[in-house]
């Protein structure tokens, strides 16, 4: 037997291969959290297959734009006269001491078990409404794309379970405070809009989840479907509800981040370009066909004119007189 095909003896011993065999294991499904009531977030679509690069780089720009939220809320703030260190120090030692080797305990990925859809749940001090109004009101200005695979941002202010007393409750605890739902009486009038969306949830219907958060917001506010001050989303995604509310809705291209990097002046020249194409596409149309049915008609009348011919030729009557002169015919 050659020395290629001989057996080679396993030398390994068993402490090395128990550790061999749990650096490559798996996570379970125990250990990979899920949607569930009382947690905030942010959904975030992203193209099929692409969940994982969707999630890392929300990620870091998660991690960018929370270090510029903060820091300018607390430059804003004086610094303690009792303290060594001033306030934005002080936070910026905090936000390094939470952050992992992969991440920040800030951010934390939650399986939704859906294409397309990924869901980042955020942990104190984060907002995810203000944070998510924060990156899109920066790249509305600046026109940078920083992400590749992320479309749209959703911030969902607190999840509960997909039923309707418990989106009653919900809805009541997170419209409070703009809308005045707790018994108290809001200062002015302020136009909004309901922007429903369920997915993979067949219990909730949308009229009757519109005519719920309409009802508890009260009749004082008037409703605004082309330009409402603030948006009301309500998020159903299987056995969880989420709600928020946002401002700037509309002028965020609807918080999609491919849409609101799109200059508009890019955008309507481009519009121009396509319609310009599709007219001389169409006229390009319009004059072959015009062409194809002048040569049908020159091919009708050349098939009619060869039909009477081919009938003169066929006539039994014809035949019969083919070599009588008639004039002969009428002198006998």
């Amino acid at each position: 037997m050659s020395a290629s095909r001989k057996r080679k003896i396993n030398t390994e011993s068993e402490a090395d291969r128990k550790k061999r065999k749990g650096y490559f294991s798996r996570q379970t499904n125990n250990s990979v959290a899920n949607l569930e009531p009382n947690i905030s977030g942010i959904f975030i679509s992203c193209p099929k297959h692409k969940e994982r690069n969707c999630v890392r780089e929300c990620y870091d720009l998660f991690n960018e734009y929370v270090e510029k939220l903060y820091e300018v809320e607390n430059s804003s703030d004086p610094p303690n006269e009792g303290s060594t260190e001033d306030v934005e120090t002080a936070f910026l030692k905090e936000l390094a001491s939470m952050k992992k080797k992969h991440g920040e305990y800030m951010f934390s990925s939650i399986q939704t078990g859906t294409d397309c859809s990924v869901f980042l749940k955020t942990n104190p001090p984060v907002d995810p409404v203000q944070l998510v109004h924060y990156i899109l009101t920066d790249i509305n200005k600046t026109k940078q794309k920083k992400t590749r695979f992320t479309q749209r941002l959703t911030p969902i202010t607190k999840t509960c379970f997909a039923n309707i007393p418990a989106i009653v409750e919900l809805a009541k605890e997170v419209l409070g405070p703009h809308f005045g739902c707790k018994g108290e009486v809001s200062p002015r009038k302020i136009a909004y809009s309901v922007m429903p969306r369920i997915r993979n949830n067949s219990k909730i219907e949308r009229l009757e989840l519109i005519d719920t958060i309409v009802g508890i917001v009260g009749k004082q506010h008037p409703v605004n479907l082309d330009n409402p001050e603030l948006v009301i989303i309500v998020e159903v995604f299987k056995s969880i509800c989420g709600i928020s509310v946002v401002q700037d809705y509309y002028k965020l291209k609807k918080y999609n981040l491919e849409t609101i990097t799109v200059d508009e002046t890019d955008a309507n020249q481009e519009t121009t370009k396509a319609r310009n194409q599709k007219d001389e596409e169409v006229g390009i149309r319009n004059i072959r066909a015009g062409e194809q049915k002048k040569v049908g008609e020159s091919q009708d009348e050349e098939s009619i004119a060869g039909k009477d011919i081919e009938e003169d030729k066929e006539d039994p009557e014809n035949k019969k007189f083919e070599g009588v002169n008639p004039i002969e015919n009428e002198n006998d």
